[in-house]
């Protein structure tokens, strides 16, 4: 969801969570692509329809809760920037040629694009997106150790509707430039202190769905559900593009209805946390507990270890109990070094979504497109993105694991990489193209890198238990989040840094292509070091029969 994945087949029912587990420790001479574990159960054939039932339910609320947030979101994007270009505008000719206004008022929109506001323009977004994201950095672990407590769906309930209301407040703001400052759509980000924001919302759809969804199967599902967003992209736009013609207030007021659908479909969604999963189709190969595994799985907190509950005594009892809690609670992420290195990546692969952000504005600054036009190029991508998640990246993993005999982690790691590179490689393309010919050939490249994401996600899950899931997605959201705080303004920075240096002469209009460079080479660095780790030698590909362990190390 905008702005916007577990690989163990590991049969969990809720009165009887403490028989199964998948206990999990790492040293740190882990290696780097651990088999997967699982335990072998005597299925129940209800149980194991009954878990099937319900995976076709869930992913099926999941879409359509996708759709009814993703589509307005889309449908908005384009009429907000013109709507707010246009209050800029009138402002800048206001005070310095009111020559420029026709006899009812209004402004060509291609004399609004001087590059006194586009800057304007550029700012208000950029700090906007810093804005948006801080209530999910703030948040995003202690609502994810509520999510493994209490349970994902009321917690997502709460996020919808803040959605709802946020987008409310940008609308209001917008009618009335008058009256409000269009700065104070700024203040939208406060009602993200109601369930984290869109980031924590994202973190809680993909643990719902592996809470449902077998190992192997896991990657291939968040490559359909990312699917179902760029349809939402795919079909949205052109959309815009006509209402727009009429007036961007129309897919606006459209969007803001749409989206109020998006409450019942979450309130009909079921409580995963501790459900049943489906029997894993291939099964990986199982992992031996050792007697101290189980006794500490099994054994229950005592009085002086943290939990969540809060402490009953003074201010200062309490604020150390929230702490103590929260340091226990994260500290799996620091066991395996894995974790670490892929989390570290995100920051900087998260300064490409600002990129999208400024893809209107900087294709309609540079080829001199209106806004209205350039909607269509949004559906291109998200078109060549849909197919890409919906029949090459399902078949190449199918290929991968079926033909050329890799272990389900070997194989996310192969996805990651050849997302992030295309990710690179695309961004480069969008910001030196010269023409709209190479631009259109960057972004379908870029289309490929739609796999990274969700292939990070699903390898990273095989690493932690069940029930650190929700945590890890939303340790995961932390660090996309600083990502996108910072990457707003500093994309924003960077594209007036071009403009500035377009009026220089000096490579003119190729300036305005800066953030893009800029993040794509920042990009290609993760993608080689992503391609220089290799396993050590003699890593078995396949588990061996009979549960045997891999006991070799990775190297960088």
């Amino acid at each position: 969801m905008r702005r916007r994945q577990s690989t163990v087949s590991l049969t969990i029912d809720v009165n009887d969570s403490e028989k199964d587990h998948d206990d999990r420790t790492f040293a740190e001479d882990s290696p780097f692509l651990k088999s997967d574990s699982t335990l072998t159960n005597n299925e129940d054939p209800e149980a194991e329809t009954k878990a099937k039932r319900m995976r076709r339910m869930v992913i099926l609320l999941i879409v359509a809760l996708i759709v009814s947030v993703d589509l307005p979101s889309v449908l908005q994007s384009s009429p907000t920037v013109r709507i707010i270009e246009d209050i800029f505008c009138k402002a800048y000719y206001e005070k310095n040629d009111p020559t420029k206004f026709s006899a009812g008022g209004t402004i060509e929109e291609s004399l609004c694009k001087v590059d006194s506001v586009q800057a304007e323009l550029a700012y208000l977004k950029g700090w906007m997106s810093f804005f948006d994201h801080l209530p999910g950095l703030f948040l995003a672990i202690p609502f994810g150790m509520m999510a493994d407590k209490y349970g994902r769906k009321w917690l997502l309930v709460v996020n919808v509707i803040q959605m709802q209301i946020r987008a409310c407040w940008v609308y209001l703001i917008l009618f009335f430039p008058n009256f409000f400052p269009v700065k104070l759509i700024w203040f939208e980000a406060v009602f993200g202190i109601f369930g984290g924001g869109s980031m924590v919302a994202t973190a809680l759809l993909f643990v719902i769905v592996s809470d449902v969804t077998p190992s192997s199967q896991t990657a291939s599902t968040f490559f359909r559900l990312g699917a179902s967003n760029f349809l939402c992209f795919l079909v949205a736009p052109p959309l815009a593009a006509k209402l727009m013609e009429l007036s961007p207030w129309i897919p606006l007021t459209l969007g803001l209805g749409v989206q109020a659908l998006a409450i019942p479909v979450t309130m009909a969604l079921p409580e995963t946390l501790g459900c049943r999963k489906p029997t894993d189709p291939t099964p990986p190969t199982p992992k031996p507990f050792s007697e101290k595994d189980t006794r500490e799985a099994e054994r229950p907190l005592t009085a002086s270890e943290p939990s969540m509950r809060l402490s009953n005594g003074s201010l200062s009892d309490t604020f150390r109990s929230v702490v103590a809690s929260f340091v226990a609670n994260s500290a799996f992420l620091f066991k395996d070094w894995r974790i670490l290195f892929f989390g570290a990546t995100y920051p900087v692969r998260m300064l490409a979504s600002p990129l999208g952000s400024l893809l209107l504005q900087y294709v309609s600054k540079r080829y001199q497109w209106t806004l209205a036009r350039v909607t269509y190029i949004s559906s291109f991508e998200a078109g060549m993105s849909m197919l890409a998640l919906l029949f090459l990246f399902p078949s190449l993993s199918t290929y991968l694991l079926k033909k050329k005999g890799l272990n389900v982690s070997r194989k996310d790691l192969f996805l990651a990489r050849i997302g992030v590179s295309a990710t690179a490689i695309g961004v480069i393309l969008t910001g030196f193209a010269p023409t709209i010919f190479v631009l259109f050939i960057g972004m379908g490249i870029g289309s490929l890198g739609s796999s990274a994401g969700s292939a990070t996600r699903a390898l990273l899950t095989s690493y932690v238990q069940q029930n650190e899931v929700a945590r890890l997605y939303t340790a995961l959201s932390i660090v996309e989040t600083i990502g996108l705080t910072i990457g707003g303004p500093i994309v924003a920075g960077m594209f007036k840094t071009g403009m500035e240096n377009v009026k220089t002469g000096l490579y003119g209009d190729a300036w305005l292509g800066l953030p893009y460079l800029i993040v794509g080479a920042l990009l290609s660095v993760v993608a080689i070091l992503m391609w220089m780790l290799r396993l050590a030698d003699g890593h078995q590909e396949k588990g061996e029969e009979g549960g045997g362990q891999n006991h070799s190390s990775a190297h960088r």
